[in-house]
């Protein structure tokens, strides 16, 4: 009895203990949050997306544009214009499309040089929300030639898979006829030939499938490259087979259909696998849409739940324009008539217009004096480092707001930027592929709060070295931010350090949980969790690291200049020794 009595004292004293541990990471991946697959949304039900060709101009030199086709419902879809310059001479085209209608007033547009004899494909990503526009192909010798472009959008359980291969290769790769009356889902198929050489021309498919005999061997290196960034950044990839050379897919590792990829999936549809397995891709990161009310902090995003602006200067000022209104009334009506009493009537000609005009300067001179005319943004993202290749794929979140907009926001094509989901017009973008996406000055407005999601895979020399000096364990901070916390497993030991400021070094200390709330971003729910949670709670392997750092050095910024309101990033990675 004496025994039972000192074990229950001593459960009784370590209980407060207990429950101040930390928690520790998910012990196994199948506890991990999981992307969703085809057949956890119903068997794939598909009809072809039946595409129609516009001829835009004709001899000498023919331009034509497909159009009619289905494209996703947020994102981003590949236009292919086919340039036959067969009778022409070179010339200098210039491609765009503008759209028509909704207020958006949105341009696209992309500059090629055409060769003597030349025909050739090319690829103009277009925001998805633009399904009507007009198209122009304008040149020296064709001068200026339009048509009106239609697409349709997907919609509601609806699926879209783009397909690079003939309609009956698909058929066999799916084993499954399409369902020309009732099929739901729509398949979009497309020459190898007509890949795009942009990341962002992929944001929006549920799948990428690959049914050209030549995979992903066809495929240049820039349209490869493309392919690949858009896989480890959330993709879903489906192949025949595994690819002969294994630099193609990179983080491609292990056996079986299925493999994670970055942040993304790859499938190999061998005899024992099926398209139901495949996992469904979405937009891994929702930015904020419009504002339901400029008087407050709070705003609905369609279809998500309620989220905060990320910056203090979305928020209407009210108080200071109330106190500045009170002040307005105060001297407009009982100054005034103090002032007349004194002065005479004929006075206020003169006192009113100024206490009016004072009111204005006073108004434009607070917002001046607090806002400036800096460019103000935060930003927070997940990032897995690619030592190998030397990498970082981020998903990432951006918020704007800027009293002048700045006049060009610049990304290249490993890069690609994830429109707000809005309750009305489509965002309205002026851009022009050039070695990447050229933003003009609506990718801030004046006075307009804007977010912006990013996926990206860019090449980076950030790391961690971790080393042993006798029986301490020191870390290098190389990751080009500062490090609020991170965590290392060496030789299955953990480690654990805080408040590393950039090129520093520390000895960690010995830990045994890994705190996930220590990790927490401001903005984490406005990221997909099946993307981003195994980050966070995946068990870390020997000579893993996880960490949180501030600093803005892994989501690109478009080359603009601002000052940071907040910048947090989760990063996973392997250490160098």
């Amino acid at each position: 009895m004496r025994g039972v009595a000192f074990a229950l004292v001593g459960v009784l004293v370590a209980a407060p203990a207990w429950a101040r541990r930390p928690r520790t990471l998910a012990p196994s991946s199948s506890q991990l949050p999981r992307l969703q697959t085809f057949g956890e949304q119903g068997t794939l039900n598909y009809q072809f997306s039946q595409t129609e060709r516009v001829e835009v101009s004709s001899m000498p030199t023919i331009v034509s544009v497909s159009s009619r086709h289905h494209t996703p419902a947020m994102g981003w879809f590949p236009m292919r214009v086919s340039v036959d310059n067969t009778g022409g001479p070179k010339q200098t085209m210039t491609l765009a499309f503008r759209s028509l209608g909704g207020g958006s007033n949105s341009e696209v547009k992309r500059v090629v040089e055409v060769a003597a004899g030349e025909r050739r494909s090319i690829t103009l990503s277009v925001p998805a929300e633009l399904h009507w526009g007009q198209f122009e192909a304008s040149s020296p010798v064709i001068g200026r030639q339009s048509q009106a472009l239609g697409f349709t959008s997907i919609y509601g359980a609806s699926r879209l898979v783009l397909a690079y291969g003939s309609p009956e290769a698909f058929e066999v790769f799916a084993r499954k006829k399409p369902d020309n009356t009732n099929g739901e889902d729509q398949v979009l198929t497309m020459s190898l030939d007509e890949a795009p050489t942009e990341l962002s021309a992929y944001l929006g498919f549920h799948a990428v499938a690959l049914v050209d005999p030549r995979g992903l061997e066809g495929l240049s290196d820039a349209q490869r490259a493309a392919l690949e960034a858009w896989v480890a950044t959330g993709g879903s990839l489906v192949l025949q087979s595994r690819p002969a050379t294994p630099a193609l897919l990179p983080l491609l590792e292990g056996d079986g259909p299925t493999h994670r990829y970055g942040f993304g999936a790859v499938t190999v549809l061998d005899e024992d696998a099926s398209f139901a397995s495949v996992p469904l891709s979405q937009l891994p990161v929702e930015p904020l849409g419009q504002l339901e009310s400029r008087g407050t902090r709070r705003s609905r995003l369609e279809g998500t739940s309620t989220f905060e602006a990320l910056l203090p200067q979305a928020i209407v000022p009210v108080a200071r324009f109330l106190v500045i209104i009170t002040l307005f009334t105060l001297l407009i009506g009982p100054g005034s008539v103090f002032i007349a009493r004194k002065r005479g009537p004929a006075v206020l000609l003169a006192t009113i217009p100024i206490t009016a005009f004072a009111t204005c300067v006073l108004i434009l001179g607070s917002s001046v004096l607090l806002d400036g005319f800096r460019v103000h943004a935060a930003t927070y993202g997940y990032t897995l480092l690619d030592r190998a290749q030397h990498r970082a794929v981020t998903l990432g979140l951006s918020g704007w707001y800027a009293n002048l907009a700045p006049r060009t926001a610049s990304f290249d094509g490993s890069t690609g930027v994830i429109a707000p989901r809005r309750n009305g017009d489509p965002t309205p973008v002026s851009l022009e592929w050039r070695d990447g996406a050229r933003f003009g000055a609506g990718f801030v407005p004046s006075r307009t709060y804007r977010e912006w999601g990013i996926a990206s895979v860019t090449p980076s020399r950030a790391r961690l070295v971790a080393r042993r000096e006798g029986s301490r364990v020191v870390l290098q901070n190389a990751l080009g931010e500062r490090i609020d916390v991170v965590w290392v497993r060496l030789d299955g030991a953990l480690y654990v350090a805080r408040d590393v400021r950039d090129g520093g070094e520390v000895t960690m200390e010995p830990d045994d949980r890994v705190d996930e709330t220590g990790l927490a971003l401001e903005a984490g729910r406005r990221f997909v969790a099946a993307y981003t949670s195994p980050v966070v709670m995946a068990p870390l392997d020997d000579g893993q690291f996880l960490a949180r750092v501030q600093g803005t050095a892994f989501v690109p910024m478009g080359g603009v200049s601002a000052d940071v309101h907040a910048a947090q990033h989760v990063v996973r990675g392997e250490v160098e020794p």
